[in-house]
């Protein structure tokens, strides 16, 4: 029930109770007679009823919008693009690290580990430290993160990621489209020949990478 119909009918009860509305806000109002006074019950009840209504309509909004968001949450990742799939040889591409130096699909000349974050995902702050588990546990030779978004706003990823190279893009750079990245984060296996091996976006589901 729009709030505008609950002020009309506060309006409404005023106009009926007082013989002059102005005397809402004198010392000693003048009440109206008590020939007024069923009608201002009756205001009054309608008054009573129409903000119940008005609860039980917002009420019944917000269960309706916490279901909805539990259903979208639910669905998600079924109707997210799909990652790039194994077998897939990655395009050429080149970026310039933070340290520096010009990272190419040259860099995959072995085994090596991929990481795509955006400064804008929550999830992406949420994998960090994952990621950097990953990394200690399975020490990989190669490792390039790839952080999207706001560079001002990259500094905890590059202080994290020192075991990586780290490269600063904006949304679908360079390195972003050869991986054909298609959510946030995602993660990559890649082998020697520049080949997706596995692909996922959590890191504790790729496979080590072996060591040559």
């Amino acid at each position: 029930m729009p709030d505008r119909t609950v002020l009309g009918a506060v309006l409404a009860a005023i106009v009926i109770f007082f013989d002059d509305p102005a005397d809402l806000f004198a010392a000693q109002p003048r009440r109206t007679s008590g020939a007024r006074m069923p009608y201002l019950v009756a205001a009054v009840i309608v008054l009573g009823l129409l903000c119940l209504v008005n609860l039980v309509l917002t009420l019944a909004v917000i269960r309706r919008l916490r279901v909805h968001t539990l259903r979208l949450a639910e669905l998600g990742p079924a109707t997210r693009a799909p990652l790039v799939q194994p077998g897939t040889r990655l395009g050429d591409f080149s970026a310039t690290a933070v340290e520096g130096e010009t990272v190419s699909r040259a860099f995959f000349s072995g085994p090596s580990v991929v990481a795509v974050f955006s400064t804008e995902c929550a999830s992406c702050h949420e994998r960090l430290p994952e990621f950097t588990s990953y990394l200690a546990e399975t020490r990989p030779e190669r490792v390039l993160a790839v952080v999207t978004g706001d560079p001002g706003e990259a500094g905890r990823f590059t202080r994290e990621l020192t075991a990586a190279t780290v490269v600063l893009e904006p949304m679908g750079g360079p390195v972003s489209r050869a991986l054909q990245v298609s959510q946030f984060p995602s993660f990559y296996l890649v082998d020697g020949d520049g080949v997706v091996v596995a692909a996922d976006t959590a890191p504790g589901r790729l496979p080590a990478p072996t060591r040559g």
